[in-house]
């Protein structure tokens, strides 16, 4: 995670107060700014990797090089479960 210089910074924030609370308790941590950063971090951490994920569907997808995936049994097994012709 990035941070300012100096550490963190403070913000003025307008949530609810129950739904920090409730955060909180989830998270199982102490404070509600702990809660709130823990909450930001997360949600950057998955948008990051959502942009990842949409990169590599654009190039194609992974490839199941050892075809140990559903997917590539599935293309290899026919519907009941016969070999499919390739």
């Amino acid at each position: 995670m990035q941070r300012h210089k100096k550490g963190y910074i403070r913000k003025n924030l307008v949530v609810s107060p129950m739904s920090i609370k409730e955060l909180q308790k989830l998270l199982r941590v102490d404070s509600e700014s702990e809660a709130v950063r823990i909450a930001v971090e997360d949600r950057v951490l998955a948008e990051n990797l959502a942009a990842i994920a949409d990169r590599i569907a654009k190039r194609g997808g992974l490839i199941d090089v050892f075809e140990r995936s559903a997917g590539s049994r599935r293309r290899r097994l026919g519907a009941a479960g016969h070999r499919a012709e390739r």
